[in-house]
């Protein structure tokens, strides 16, 4: 079946209900802040289980008071799902020992997949900058770790170009990372250009788009503000348009992921994680219009 999306004056194609065994799904969340939120995590995490993710990634916070929450989450959607959780881990806080401690207290309650961060810098940050890169050479001091990264198809907001951007990701994978999570993007030409960067630098990793399903066009425009993506206008209009009107925002929502997806696919993507903001609809709506589910 082939459906149409029209944005920006533009016609895309895309074929609906095709693509099971075809692409690989996964999903991020956070730990919640308090019990009935962290109810309803678990009531997403199964609901998006139905929809056979590769697996799960549960975030990290910079501050120390919340630093057992990312195991615990992890811990629990393990049980639920029976699947792989790639546990976030930044370093922001903490020295070498902690991480190690940190490290050893994850591979032995049997976690040994991370997305390796250095997290967000503090104003009037002190502490010694752990990088990680440095990050990455700890966890394989402790253990065979498998270790994800993060990449960036737009300007980091603390690089001075993209060439930085790119050298930064050639020493980790130098380290032996092949996988790599991207921030979230609209503009698939940015993501094209920045895998032929890759390619033509000889960097042997495989790039996993991330996709933000669009749950409040105001809460984007901050996200965009605080990572320099570019959001094109249409999106803004569109939302616009449609303010006050949740089932058209929802499935224009659901149709621009769709359409992000679909349209990567066939460049030959086969890999995406979904940024559920811990709730389920958006990503259970893209899925099954995906014909994942």
């Amino acid at each position: 079946m082939i459906n149409i999306i029209k944005c920006n004056n533009e016609k895309y194609n895309y074929e609906s209900y095709h693509l099971k065994n075809k692409i690989r799904i996964s999903f991020e969340v956070f730990p919640p802040k308090d019990v009935i939120l962290t109810k309803q995590l678990f009531h997403s995490v199964q609901k998006l289980n139905k929809c056979n993710p590769d697996f799960f990634s549960v975030t990290n916070s910079i501050y120390s008071k919340n630093r057992d929450e990312t195991f615990l989450i992890v811990k629990k959607i393990r049980s639920l799902t029976n699947k792989t959780v790639f546990a976030h881990f930044t370093t922001i806080g903490y020295d070498e020992s902690d991480i190690k401690a940190i490290a050893m207290k994850y591979w032995n309650h049997g976690i040994k997949n991370i997305i390796a961060l250095r997290g967000d810098l503090p104003v009037q940050y002190t502490k010694k900058i752990i990088y990680a890169s440095n990050l990455i050479k700890l966890l394989k001091s402790i253990n065979n770790f498998e270790i994800l990264v993060a990449a960036y198809p737009e300007l980091h907001p603390e690089s001075n170009s993209l060439k930085d951007d790119l050298n930064n990701l050639k020493y980790k994978v130098d380290l032996g990372i092949t996988q790599a999570i991207t921030q979230f993007f609209f503009s698939i030409d940015k993501f094209l250009k920045f895998r032929d960067n890759c390619k033509s630098m000889g960097l042997a990793i495989s790039l996993i788009p991330g996709i933000l399903p669009i749950l409040n066009i105001n809460q984007l425009q901050k996200f965009a503000n605080m990572t320099n993506v570019y959001i094109p206008r249409w999106i803004f209009d569109s939302f616009h348009e449609y303010e006050g009107d949740y089932d058209k925002c929802t499935t224009l929502s659901v149709n621009i992921a769709v359409n992000l997806i679909v349209r990567l696919y066939h460049e030959g993507v086969k890999n995406f994680h979904l940024y559920t903001l811990n709730q389920s609809h958006l990503s259970w709506k893209i899925c099954y219009q995906l014909g994942l589910i």
